[in-house]
């Protein structure tokens, strides 16, 4: 009787399992579906080099296994460095091994801590996907349940993918893909040896194993896998031997790119590819950007230099004849950097608007000598004032907007229509959404757009009315050169180039004794525009000068007022376009 009772414990656990197999394997294996957590949310198809525009590198990264594809192969050295340091029984069982996991028991026992873990690949790729690392009875059982039917419904080679896929590898890095990205800069088909061995080493603790806390650990944690893989057989002697002599090298942490423009390049590229493509692991795409390097790292470096801790900033240069964009800085710190402030934030476009009411009196058949009463207006209940409580009289529309009349671009905008105004707006560029029409605020740039409509509008007359679209590309390429897709710099003609001349004159005459004055740089011609928020909360400055349309946004994430002016913004400018050489 008693030990009928024993049998009845012992199998309890087994019968559990059993029976939670039984009532669960159809559902999970009808339902199971995995997608690849890609962690910039594009299509992930394709691995990628993204080039600077002098050809250096500025990312590389390679894409997700796709586990529906069985001819998609795991490269040899990555699949046997990871089956060796984490489960090399791996082909033989059914997704829990039971002797590995005695194994390990018995090893840890005798050794007096954790020498090495007892789940199979396939109970870690259950627990990244599905579980979490919570230590309970309840959470185990779950993953050897649904290890079984992963071994039940997969392949070998797609469970692996899942597990490559997902495993966190420190320093941020979700994969194998993204830990050769991270600390090697290197797409996983140009991985060494002696780097895969590394890489394989940091799966059981990541942080410890890290080479950046702990180089010489990560290199003995390495030799343990290149010897597994040589005693079962992996790899031959010679390979075994020369990769212990290498001295691998990991990119310096302080080099960290920045996430938020190779997201905006990657994002271009989604949109001008077709999502069929299908590129296998060893393939990848050559993103030819139209970033100067040495132009984002002096902007990135002032843009720490020059502004006190908690002001932000963003900078983008616009190439004015091709729209292609040279520089993109889109916050102060790209490690730490969430947002993309050049092209997500919508802020008040303030005075850098007042271009459009008068391009729209151009348009309408005013000349720049022709007069409005800059006196103190009232609309209804609608009072403006002008800065300071400047008023100038009577003034020609070269005076007012070299002075930055708030008056003037009202009554021009009343006097035609803000229903013109808005699609003037829209035609250079500028998102305005809304039905607006008889909000006169907006002749002044109350409403908001981002960094990189408004400094694409001004590229626009920089390029004499010409619009183009901004791209960050110039061409992409398949590995073997094949040309996928190539920028036509594509134009269309917003405004006569007489007009755009006019408008230029107006730019011009605003920096060389107007509000842009401290944009100013001695002999040289420059078209551009401050603008100031309420409380000096958003500060900017649009200029061009030559070829190239440069827009600077500062301010506040949380919308606080400044104790700084748009003169600010217009130094920045001057300081960033004489470091460029231009």
């Amino acid at each position: 009787m008693l030990r009928f009772k024993h049998l009845i414990l012992l199998s309890s656990p087994i019968l559990f399992i059993f029976i939670g197999f039984f009532f669960t394997s159809n559902f999970i294996k009808n339902n199971f579906n995995y997608k690849p957590n890609d962690k910039y949310k594009l299509i992930n198809n394709f691995s990628y080099e993204i080039k600077y525009s002098q050809d250096k590198i500025l990312s590389k990264l390679s894409q997700k296994f796709n586990i529906k594809d069985e001819k998609e192969k795991i490269p040899k050295l990555i699949k046997y460095a990871f089956i060796s340091a984490e489960d090399r029984r791996f082909f033989k069982h059914n997704g829990v091994d039971i002797f590995g996991s005695t194994r390990a028991f018995i090893n840890n026992i005798q050794s007096g801590y954790i020498r090495e873990g007892g789940s199979t690949i396939t109970q870690q790729a259950s627990r990244l996907v599905f579980l979490n690392n919570e230590i309970s009875i309840t959470r185990k059982i779950k993953e050897i349940i649904i290890s079984i039917i992963m071994d039940y419904k997969y392949s070998k080679n797609q469970i692996l993918k899942i597990y490559l896929n997902e495993i966190y590898l420190g320093e941020g890095a979700r994969g194998i893909n993204e830990a050769s990205q991270i600390y090697f800069g290197k797409l996983i088909s140009e991985l060494t040896l002696s780097e895969v061995a590394m890489l394989a080493g940091l799966a059981p603790a990541p942080n410890f194993y890290s080479p950046y806390q702990n180089y010489d650990l990560a290199i003995q944690r390495r030799d343990k896998i290149l010897r597994l893989m040589y005693l079962e057989g992996y790899i031959d002697k010679l390979n075994y031997e020369r990769a212990l002599l290498e001295k691998i090298k990991v990119i310096n942490k302080k080099n960290i790119k920045d996430k938020m423009l190779i997201n905006f390049i990657l994002t271009q590229v989604a949109n001008k590819i077709s999502s069929e493509i299908n590129y296998q692991i060893d393939d990848h795409l050559i993103i030819n950007s139209s970033i100067e390097k040495e132009w984002q790292n002096k902007a990135q470096k002032l843009s720490q230099e020059l502004l006190p801790e908690g002001l932000e900033v963003s900078l983008i240069s616009i190439e004015s004849d091709t729209g292609l964009i040279k520089t993109m800085i889109s916050g102060r710190y790209p490690e730490y950097n969430q947002f993309n402030r050049a092209t997500s934030a919508i802020r008040p476009l303030s005075s850098t608007f007042k271009i459009i009411p008068y391009c729209l009196a151009l348009l309408e058949g005013k000349n720049l000598l022709d007069t409005y009463d800059d006196s103190p207006t009232c609309w209804e209940n609608y009072c403006p004032k002008n800065f300071s409580n400047f008023y100038q009289g009577e003034t020609t529309l070269i005076e007012s907007f070299k002075n930055s009349s708030n008056i003037v671009p009202i009554k021009i905008s009343y006097q035609f229509g803000l229903k013109k105004i808005v699609n003037l707006a829209n035609k250079f560029g500028i998102k305005y959404k809304k039905d607006l029409s008889s909000y006169l605020p907006i002749a002044i740039g109350a409403y908001g757009d981002s960094l990189l409509n408004i400094t694409n509008a001004y590229s626009i007359i920089n390029n004499k009315g010409q619009l183009i679209k901004p791209s960050v590309i110039k061409n992409i390429k398949s590995k073997k050169g094949k040309i996928i897709w190539e920028n036509k710099f594509e134009t269309s003609k917003i405004i006569d180039r007489q007009i755009a001349n006019k408008l230029n004159y107006l730019l011009e005459n605003s920096v060389e004794g107007g509000t842009g004055i401290a944009a100013s740089i001695d002999g040289r011609k420059i078209f551009g525009k401050t603008g100031t928020s309420d409380l000096n909360k958003d500060l900017w400055f649009i200029g061009s000068i030559k070829n190239l349309t440069t827009g600077i946004w500062i301010g506040f994430d949380d919308n606080r007022a400044t104790n700084f002016s748009s003169g600010t913004s217009a130094n920045f400018w001057r300081t960033y376009i004489k470091s460029i050489n231009i």
